[in-house]
């Protein structure tokens, strides 16, 4: 049982092997070839752009985390900063406890003492952060101040962070705008407390200016590059102090990132943003931005991460990747290129080698006669047939076959060796003492050749028995057309001839009365006929000699009709208006028309349409198909039968001719051999198959084409036809 189990695996194994190995040897086409190298080449980029996404990821989740821990100690820094700075404030409060001030004089009197000034510069000593330590009465007179004993007479009263501090609802410890000190000049903002009495007396604020310069040093020794920066915001979006220079410090900035994201509650937490701050137009497009809460104090910090801090690194080690990737891509090019050569390389030999069999196929060919020709006319290569009808035995001849006097309407063959077109046919006839005129069909393509280079190939056939036989069939076409228009004829010449016999016959009767019958007994005799006077008669027979003549030139001009089998058509063609052989037509099938009652419309407008050829044989063609229209409906259950003959100019100024019917039409397994010869849907016996056969080879050489135009109900026949100038 394994060793079974193991040869059914192996017998399934097979075909899936030979299948590999298929397509394996199978020749590498250049469209295949092209579809690789593409494909591997997006399998390059697309990887090298999936690391370099993956490393954008990584880089901009890796520097937020840094950017949210440098928030952490940046505020921790400005906590600490503004915890020393109320410190001193918290100390000069006791100082008014401890004095027992209780009034707002005692306050101004006591607290601008000396010993107070020398107590708050020791205060602020090894405090760089500190600028100023300030004690001020409610009236915003400066009381004392570490600058100088006595201090200088200032009132503050109109500055904005003493009238919030002075405010009744003003929270004990609150925080000033940045604003350049009076006498310093320096930006600073003011950690300030007011001063209130045991009795609840407001005595004034104890204010301690910190430098905004200290802050800005420190931001700028963090900040990470030219387009990082940090600032210390307060809560209602003031600028306080940033490491950026020039900013507008002291100014509410409310409407930015950093502020709305404090409001939203996400304090500490790192985005990454695109777009230049109102602030700072100078900033970097895309960026990582956290914005944390100070704690203990109304303020928060912003840190700004630019591009280049986490985007150049990431730009530097993905440059590799894509160097990489470029490289990849260029050998694949180089490679798809060079195979794609080796391709083209063989498969040129292979064409030479196709191209030498099938030339070698096609002109030794012993059935047609082919043969190679140069630009200039001269035969390269032939075959036995060609060699045989054209040639007289020497290669000489052979080469210069088509310059043979015998040789009549060549002049085509030569300008298009001499040109550009790529495909043509020409008719040449071959002229040669003692023998028939042979006509001879060459069908001629433009091809690059291996050994020859550009050259004309030509592929013919004798086709003077065809011809022969067309003229056969276009003669029994012809007869049968006219034995169509005898019956027609016939019953028209019936009609003249009775009116003529009727008219002689009422002459010959008053010429020579009949004589009268004698009555029957009982009967009473007749009254005798009337006798003309000799002017009455001869009024008479005038009238009836001019009704006889009458019939017979209707008699001259039915039979006159005839003539149009007889007409020579060797005086070569002449332009004419197909208007009127259309007429012609409709009256030669009109009476066959009445009898099947059918309705013949004519539309054929109120302009001439000169087309050039032989009338005689374009009346010929109208009528054969008016014929079978006319057959056509015969079949038919239909009402209202209806046979329509239209003509118009059409593109380029040619002229149509439509016959259209309301028949059955035309089968579609019949409709590709329609104008076959001798083919015919009719019964036996009534019809041999030749009027559209002739008819379609009449249009072919006058230059036109009949087609069984697409559509039903009904069948329609176009003939269409190159315009020709007025006679």
């Amino acid at each position: 049982m394994t060793l079974s189990i193991a040869g059914i695996g192996k017998a399934k194994a097979g075909p899936a092997r030979n299948r590999v190995l298929d397509v394996l040897s199978r020749p590498v086409s250049k469209r295949r070839m092209t579809t690789i190298c593409a494909v591997h080449i997006l399998l390059v980029w697309s990887l090298a752009l999936l690391v370099a996404g993956q490393n954008y990821d990584l880089s901009v989740a890796g520097w937020k985390t840094s950017a949210e821990n440098i928030s952490l100690t940046v505020a921790a820094h400005a906590t600490q900063t503004a915890g020393a700075a109320d410190l001193v404030a918290k100390s000069m409060a006791d100082w008014i406890g401890e004095e027992r001030i209780d009034t707002p004089e005692q306050f101004r009197r006591i607290m601008g003492e000396r010993r107070f000034y020398e107590a708050m510069r020791d205060r602020i000593v090894g405090q760089p952060q500190i600028g100023v330590a300030l004690i001020i009465a409610a009236n915003g007179d400066i009381v004392n101040t570490t600058r100088v004993w006595p201090p200088t007479p200032i009132n503050v009263a109109d500055l904005e962070w003493f009238r919030k501090a002075m405010e009744p609802d003003a929270t004990v410890l609150s925080l000033s705008a940045t604003a350049n000190g009076r006498a310093s000049g320096k930006p600073r903002f003011y950690v300030s407390r007011k001063v209130v009495s045991a009795t609840g007396e407001l005595l004034g604020v104890i204010a301690v200016g910190l430098e905004s310069g200290f802050f800005a040093d420190f931001y700028k020794r963090v900040a990470l590059g030219s387009d990082s920066w940090l600032a210390l915001f307060r809560n209602d979006g003031t600028l306080l102090a940033t490491s950026l220079p020039d900013q507008p410090v002291g100014e509410r900035l409310d409407k930015t990132l950093p502020y709305r994201m404090i409001e939203a509650g996400q304090s500490g937490k790192a985005v990454l943003t695109k777009g230049p701050f109102p602030y700072y137009s100078g900033s970097s497009p895309t960026r990582i931005v956290v914005a944390s809460n100070v704690e203990n104090l109304p303020a928060y910090v912003t840190v700004v991460v630019g591009e280049s801090a986490f985007l150049t690194p990431w730009r530097d080690r993905n440059l590799l990747i894509f160097i990489i990737a470029t490289m990849l891509t260029v050998l694949t090019v180089v490679a798809g290129v060079g195979i794609l050569r080796l391709i083209e390389r063989s498969a040129a030999a292979a064409r030479e080698a196709s191209q030498r069999q099938v030339l070698a196929a096609i002109v030794d060919t012993p059935l047609a006669l082919t043969a190679v020709v140069d630009r200039t006319g001269k035969i390269i290569h032939a075959n036995p047939s060609f060699r045989r009808l054209l040639g007289a035995g020497s290669d000489d001849d052979v080469t210069n076959a088509l310059f043979n006097p015998a040789l009549e309407g060549v002049e085509p063959l030569l300008s298009f060796a001499k040109g550009d077109a790529v495909l043509a046919e020409v008719d040449i006839q071959l002229m040669k003492a003692g023998d028939q005129p042979r006509r001879l069909r060459f069908s001629l393509s433009r091809q690059t050749l291996p050994d020859s280079g550009e050259s004309i190939i030509m592929v013919g056939h004798d086709e003077t028995l065809r011809h022969q036989a067309e003229r056969a069939i276009a003669v029994s076409g012809k007869l049968v057309t006219l034995g169509e228009i005898t019956t027609g004829i016939a019953h028209e010449l019936s009609q003249p001839l009775n009116v003529i016999r009727m008219a002689a016959q009422n002459a010959q009767a008053e010429a020579n009365p009949e004589p009268q019958l004698a009555p029957a007994d009982g009967e009473d005799p007749e009254p005798p006929m009337p006798v003309m006077s000799d002017g009455e008669f001869r009024a008479f027979a005038v009238t009836k000699l001019n009704r006889i003549v009458a019939q017979v030139d209707r008699a001259a001009a039915i039979i006159s009709r005839m003539r149009i089998f007889s007409r020579s058509t060797r005086e070569g063609p002449q332009s004419f208006d197909l208007r009127d052989a259309c007429h012609a037509a409709v009256a030669r099938v009109a009476p066959s028309y009445r009898s099947a009652e059918i309705v013949l419309k004519e539309n054929l407008g109120e302009e001439p349409l000169f087309v050039a050829g032989h009338p005689p044989l374009m009346e010929q063609v109208l009528i054969s198909i008016l014929a079978n229209a006319r057959d056509a409906l015969a079949d038919t259950l239909e009402k209202n039968k209806t046979v329509e003959l239209s003509a118009g100019h059409g593109a380029d100024g040619r002229v149509w001719v439509r016959i259209a019917d309301n028949g059955p039409g035309v089968p579609d397994s019949d409709r590709d051999r329609i104008f076959e010869p001798f083919f015919t849907t009719k019964p036996e016996g009534q019809g041999a198959g030749l009027g559209l056969a002739v008819s379609y080879g009449t249009v072919r050489d006058a230059g036109g084409t009949l087609t069984l135009k697409p559509g039903r109900p009904g069948a329609t026949f176009e003939i269409d036809l190159p315009g020709s100038t007025p006679p």
